[in-house]
């Protein structure tokens, strides 16, 4: 049934896969430029059916930065350049509009924000204005515009955004945030006037030869917010106003971020049945299922079950905007798979940083770099070290024709990811490696397990080129900036390990544990801790930061930290470790001296590169360090930066 095409309103669609409206940042002047166009057309070259354009603001007050913007005819041109692009290829172009009203900023805008009340976004914290009537009246002639904006540029639908993620046609909607008490405010049908006045303009600005959906949220998961049951209420209205083509069904608000785009966490495709609620509700509409929907199997189950007409795979087409087209020519495992870590996408959006992704370094570069060329003439490649970095170095280079021989230390290929995805929650981290893994062996790469090499070894196998990514090394001496020289804390044999080490097996601590960030405030000591504590222990996490995981992403930290505060973790904010004596940590608390009952101490802060190798073999052949073994940080880094390596050689 996925690859089945599908009408839905005025539009053929060639398959029932969906890219929904994700906010790239990568437009220009407030519309779509050559580098989002490039984004855009590279997954309609993949074989998806129906592409939705990232959010595009109505009105001066809903704008955000780096964003599109509907709200002028300036956006028109290119618009038509996206949707020419993504014709070219067969598949289909609508544009999501809408206003985010309380929760964009009056600091980009310069105007006050617009909301149903007085009441603040949870995120922002900025007071809003509650909206006059003349506003509402400008907002739907604004919406109506926008949408014939879309229909001019050659689109073939577009998409209102209605009821997700409390924008404002949600803050209206949702008594977590409506505290009106005129017609637009009290009674659910009060609340959803305004949304049912912006259909209803949508539709007479486009007409009936046009294709119109929206998309809401089917739960707010808010103090006081609508549930389930009042929101598929909501899309049976919606539904019978016979405006509308296709909803899309998604779920979460600000007050339940880990909820609108679930990570590894979360299990997959966690809202379908949601889904299936309104599909089961409505009788005109199509449905769209949202949500982690990351494989084909999990897609072609959620149409078996009758629970949508089309499924949305949006960050899976992030990672691999060719995921049709592999799968329709039988090529399933190479199909590079989303493993669900939102520090690529939706993590950099809220460091307001153009989006890219962890597994597929080429996001937002589709235009300038293309696909790898074959190499004017192949060359010996040598790449030592098999984790992440050395692994993409590989399978690039082999990918471009060199001859590439590849050598690890350890018995199996994956580096410190594999260590990394034995913590609870992490597992689907493998599929970064795993992927690599396959292509690397498919290519032709010639690998060596369980090899320690030195730099005469190296040069033995007589390499053009080699890249050495031999990562990082734990280390027993807190490295992290918030030490300011102090000595190194004593070491008591027994006493004081690694979260590497706990998580690779070779340690158990147990009884009371002082898990030690030294700054980094990332997922190593929270996986460390989150570990242990399901081994029984006692935990508590010293970090000299206000509190733990401050380098994670907020919408896994919204899921992170209930569920380690419900397991028993203590904190010890604003703590630096001191040292270690008999069965007492000792710490610098806020300039203090702190002593704490430990039978362990767990170090889980930054490694220190392993970089020998690199500086032997300099200036004797052409080499180059990746990844970790140049500076430790993530695999984001390391994968584009093997990509990098590959590309060059």
């Amino acid at each position: 049934m996925l690859f089945e095409p599908i009408t839905v309103g005025r539009m053929e669609l060639r398959n029932r896969v969906m890219v929904t409206g994700h906010v790239t940042l990568f437009a220009e002047g407030g519309a779509p430029g050559p580098r989002y166009v490039a984004y855009l057309e590279e997954r309609a070259r993949g074989g998806v059916g129906l592409i939705e354009t990232e959010f595009a603001a109505v009105h001066p007050t809903g704008r955000f930065p780096g964003a599109c913007d509907a709200s002028t005819d300036a956006c028109v041109p290119g618009y038509r350049a996206a949707a020419e692009a993504v014709h070219r290829h067969g598949a289909r172009l609508t544009a999501q509009i809408g206003h985010e009203g309380r929760q964009t900023s009056s600091a980009y805008t310069e105007l006050p924000l617009w909301s149903s009340s007085a009441v603040p976004c949870p995120v922002n914290r900025e007071m809003p204005k509650e909206m006059e009537v003349e506003d509402l009246d400008e907002l739907v002639e604004a919406y109506a515009r926008a949408a014939e904006r879309m229909r001019r540029a050659g689109l073939d639908a577009v998409t209102v955004h209605g009821l997700h993620n409390t924008y404002l046609l949600g803050q209206f909607a949702s008594p977590w945030v409506n505290r009106r008490t005129d017609a637009y405010g009290g009674p659910l049908e009060n609340r959803i006037r305004l949304v049912l006045r912006i259909v209803r303009a949508v539709r007479e600005a486009v007409g009936r030869d046009f294709t119109v959906g929206l998309q809401m949220s089917v739960a707010d998961f808010a103090p006081g917010g609508l549930d389930a049951d009042r929101y598929v209420e909501v899309a049976q209205r919606l539904d019978a106003t016979g405006c509308l083509d296709w909803i899309t069904v998604k779920c979460g608000s600000f007050a339940s971020r880990d909820l609108e785009v679930p990570d590894m966490q979360h299990p997959p495709a966690p809202w379908v049945d949601l889904a299936g609620k309104v599909k089961a509700a409505v009788r005109r509409a199509k449905v769209v299922a949202v949500g982690r929907i990351t494989t084909v199997e999990q897609a072609e189950a959620v149409l078996r079950r009758g629970l949508a007409d089309l499924v949305a795979m949006t960050r899976q087409h992030i990672a691999d905007p060719e995921t049709v087209r592999k799968a329709l020519e039988g090529r399933a495992e190479d199909i590079r798979p989303c493993i669900g870590c939102n520090q690529g996408c939706i993590d950099m959006l809220f460091r307001a940083r153009p989006i890219t992704c962890t597994v597929n370094p080429g996001v937002g570069k589709e235009g300038e770099r293309g696909r790898a060329v074959p190499a004017a003439r192949p060359r010996r490649v040598v790449v030592v070290g098999g984790g992440p970095a050395g692994l993409k170095a590989a399978e690039v280079a082999a990918r471009r024709g060199h001859l590439v021989t590849l050598v690890e230390a350890e018995e199996e290929l994956g580096g410190q990811v594999r260590v990394a995805a034995r913590a609870p929650h992490r597992g689907e981290l493998l599929g970064a490696v795993r992927w690599l893994e396959v292509q690397v062996r498919k290519l032709g790469v010639e690998v060596h397990l369980g090899r320690r090499v030195d730099a005469d070894e190296v040069l033995a196998l007589s390499p053009d080129l080699v890249v050495v990514a031999t990562g990082s090394r734990p280390t027993l001496r807190p490295v992290g900036l918030l030490n300011y020289g102090v000595e190194d804390p004593p070491v008591r044999p027994g006493r004081v390990t690694t979260a590497y080490d706990v998580l690779a097996g070779r340690c158990r601590p147990t009884g009371r544990v002082l898990v030690v960030d030294d700054g980094e405030g990332s997922w190593k000591s929270t996986s460390v801790a989150e570990a242990l504590l399901d081994a029984g222990c006692g935990v508590t996490l010293a970090t000299p930061l206000a509190t733990v995981g401050a380098s994670i992403g907020a919408h896994s930290l919204a899921v992170l930290l209930p569920r380690l505060f419900a397991k028993g973790l203590q904190l010890a904010p604003f703590a630096v470790y001191r040292g270690m004596a008999g069965r007492t940590a000792h710490l610098t608390v806020q300039g203090r001296d702190q002593r704490r009952a430990a039978d362990w101490v767990v170090l889980a802060g930054w490694h220190e590169p392993e970089a020998a190798l690199y500086f032997d073999l300099k200036g004797q052949v052409d080499v180059v360090r990746v990844g970790d073994c140049v500076a430790a940080r993530t695999v984001l880094e390391a994968i584009r930066e093997g990509d990098a390596a590959g590309r060059a050689a």
